[in-house]
């Protein structure tokens, strides 16, 4: 099954994954459904299996967002010096609110 929905969907929207083995792996790329697949059968504790199943469950979802592996790519690549803090965001917000700031 692709991850991409097949139904025409607001941005931001994704398909309901069932919260089960098969419901998450369908979701999935053949080498994440391996990981997964992987980390299930290795959960030998009940807390270890639930914590695979929440973090592949939100995986699976995100996985929907369309050119998500292309946009964290850019991420990446992402010159650290354009980082800025939320306080410079902050202030930069205020003062196009109020120029005379």
């Amino acid at each position: 099954m692709s991850a991409q929905p097949v139904e025409p969907f607001l941005p931001g929207q994704v398909h309901r994954v069932p919260r089960t083995v098969r419901g998450i792996a369908d979701w999935l790329t053949e080498e994440k459904r391996a990981r997964f697949l992987t980390e299930v059968m290795a959960a030998t504790e009940e807390d270890d299996y639930q914590r695979v199943m929440d973090d592949w469950w939100a995986e699976a979802h995100l996985a929907q967002i369309p050119d998500r592996a292309e946009r964290r790519a850019r991420a990446r690549r992402a010159d650290r010096s354009d980082l800025v803090s939320l306080e410079e965001l902050k202030r930069r917000f205020l003062s196009e609110e109020d120029p005379g700031r």
